[in-house]
């Protein structure tokens, strides 16, 4: 039974779950969000720019026992680099360990800065299953969705009333008005 375009229940349902889960700082941003996660997680999580032709336009797990490394390319746009971002962090907090597919060479970015033997796994787009790349572009997508989304400033109590007043006196739509269009 198809969801939300197509998109089975069981799949939206799990990586909504996740992409929720996900610690979004106030404001957001791909290294406060590292950070977050890695507190989290209790273990690191480096973030790793990559440019050059073999970061072409998709990143890069790579688990070690030490640390998770997260490779992204620099030769894109930031809304770009923030979701390739979260999709390879989708793979990391959904638990993929790669397909059986052949694995794509590592960027030597990342080759001189990890030692061959810690490395545990790499998921690189071409060592996914299907399903894999699903729920980690799904949760990406939900999680930057949220991210930018979010309301920014909440009134509640004794303020609503004020601000309510502020965004008339303004010309700005309330709340109430925006949730009816939105």
């Amino acid at each position: 039974m198809g969801y939300s375009g197509g998109v089975e229940h069981g799949l939206w349902q799990r990586c909504r779950g996740v992409a929720e889960s996900i610690p979004l700082p106030e404001p957001f941003g791909i290294p406060a969000l590292a950070e977050a996660l890695a507190l989290r997680r209790g273990r690191p999580i480096e973030l790793m720019p990559l440019s050059g032709p073999e970061s072409s336009l998709c990143g890069v797990l790579v688990t070690t026992d030490r640390a998770d490394y997260i490779g992204y390319p620099v030769a894109t746009t930031a809304l770009h680099q923030q979701h390739i971002v979260l999709h390879e962090i989708g793979h990391l907090l959904c638990g993929h360990t790669g397909g059986s597919g052949p694995s794509r060479p590592l960027s030597p970015a990342l080759t001189t800065r990890l030692p061959e033997e810690l490395v545990r796994r790499v998921l690189g787009r071409s060592g996914y299953t299907e399903r894999q790349e699903q729920e980690a572009e799904l949760v990406a997508s939900l999680a930057l969705h949220r991210a930018l989304h979010r309301p920014r400033f909440r009134a509640v109590g004794q303020f609503a009333d004020q601000v309510g007043r502020l965004r008339y006196v303004f010309g700005l739509p309330s709340r109430r008005d925006a949730a009816r269009r939105g």
